[in-house]
């Protein structure tokens, strides 16, 4: 037998079947493109920098290099030539600080996406398809695509710079981009890729499915108001062995169970083909539970004893001891059933309560005030109930904020907490200022840490 074995697929976020990059995703998550014109300055700033190196080299070495081009000395009077050593040296440092430059600029732009220029413009360079950091390999087949544009040149340098206008897919992404799987994203109004907490916050946002509503369950309750659904119980027996709403330990029915029938009421009988129609009475109000009758039917009334007939006028004779009183005949049983006991009025309904349900799926109830965090000190806010919250990540302080019900939502104080508090609503994240309380309101989510939880009606 063949055991086959799934391998995980190592497919980043936002990338199809195809391992083609979602354009949709990255905007989802706040990513910018560079736009052209920084994009174009940040080039000239780099350009720049390198023309800067080379002033010494121009200066000290340049001038002997067009004395030997142009014959006005020979090799060997260059080499004699007093001013030699010093044009060596020039050139020299420019050689070094030449090389130096470029490695610095390679190591940043693989490890952190910038370079002098891009810093300065507020941009950075990121791998399109895991939106992290490049590498150094395409990065250096980045700066060889744009020094061969330069051997011709204006034209050659002038398409590459141009060529971002030419993306169909509306990323500014050039020629020499596409070859070496780059993108050049704008940190000042958008998401800076290479902030970690924020890019991980971006994607949980992104990734989090919204919460499903749970469906509403059938009551077995009496219905105290018609139309209206009251709250869901579980089913139990009660003593008398009938279906109904359980009852608490002593003895009295939950919140919102209809009253019990008056007693002396017949217990209800099924019509059935054939059934004596003497044992059925009348039905009580609709959706009233009556006890079950003992076994052997219905106990009937005592007989009547009939009165004594009268007698002749005579003289009484005087008590026997012997002779019994007659016994007086009880009064017969009432035909008619005694009409149940008014339902008493229906208790107002409770009053919504505020929740967080977190993307772990635990819900938390905030029906007081609430001090949150990792192991919350109870001295930060006396009359608050102090409630851990498990944070795996470690990105919840030790007493991070404190949750304060409010009518349509909650209020969120955060604590000074090491990595802060924030509301998220229609998508723009407003952060919380230590000690000033920050309204949430139903739908919205709230960001500790790194924990996000939606603001939910329980």
């Amino acid at each position: 037998m063949i055991w086959e074995i799934d391998q995980p697929e190592d497919r980043p976020d936002g990338v199809d079947a195809l391992g083609r990059p979602d354009p949709a995703y990255a905007a989802a998550l706040g990513l910018i493109r560079a736009p052209f014109g920084r994009r174009s300055m940040a080039f000239v700033i780099d350009v720049l920098v390198w023309v800067v190196l080379q002033l010494p080299l121009w200066l000290g070495a340049l001038p002997l290099l067009l004395k030997l081009a142009g014959g006005s000395i020979s090799p060997y009077g260059l080499v004699n030539h007093p001013g030699f050593v010093l044009a060596a040296v020039m050139a020299a440092v420019s050689v070094a600080l030449s090389l130096a430059f470029l490695i610095v600029q390679w190591i940043l732009q693989a490890r952190r996406g910038r370079t002098i220029g891009k810093g300065f413009m507020g941009l950075r360079s990121i791998n399109v398809r895991t939106l992290e950091r490049p590498g150094a390999g395409p990065v250096l087949l980045r700066a060889l695509i744009v020094g061969a544009a330069g051997i011709i040149p204006v034209i050659g340098t002038a398409v590459i710079l141009a060529s971002p206008t030419f993306d169909s897919t509306e990323r500014g992404r050039g020629f020499h981009d596409r070859a070496a799987r780059m993108w050049l994203v704008d940190i000042k109004l958008g998401l800076n890729p290479y902030d970690e907490k924020r890019m991980r916050i971006a994607r949980k946002t992104v990734k989090a499915e919204p919460v499903r509503e749970r469906a509403e369950r059938p009551s077995l309750a009496t219905p105290t108001r018609p139309g209206v659904n009251p709250e869901y119980r579980p089913g139990n027996r009660i003593s008398a062995g009938v279906l109904g709403v359980g009852r608490s330990k002593d003895g009295a029915p939950d919140a919102g169970e209809a009253p019990a029938p008056a007693a002396g009421l017949a217990t209800v009988i099924d019509a059935a083909p054939g059934a004596d129609e003497s044992r059925r009475s009348p039905l009580p109000d609709r959706g009233t539970f009556l006890p079950a009758e003992p076994v052997g039917g219905p106990v009937a009334a005592p007989p009547a004893v009939p009165a004594p007939a009268h007698t002749p006028a005579a003289a009484p004779a005087p008590p026997s001891a012997e002779a019994p009183a007659p016994a007086v005949a009880p009064a017969p049983a009432p035909d008619s059933v005694s009409e149940p006991a008014p339902a008493p009025a229906a208790a107002p309904a409770p009053a919504p309560r505020i929740g967080l349900r977190f993307d772990t799926g635990e819900t938390l109830i905030v029906a007081a005030a609430l001090l949150v965090g990792r192991d919350p000190d109870p001295a930060a806010a006396p009359g608050a109930e102090p409630t851990q919250l498990t944070d795996e990540s470690r990105s919840l302080s030790k007493t991070h904020a404190l949750l304060v019900p409010t009518s349509g939502g909650l209020e969120i104080i955060d604590r000074g907490s090491t990595n802060g508090s924030a509301v998220v609503r229609g998508g723009a994240e407003t952060s919380a200022v230590p000690g000033v309380a920050l309204s949430a309101v139903v739908g919205d989510t709230v960001r500790l840490g790194d924990r996000l939880a939606e603001v939910v009606v329980l």
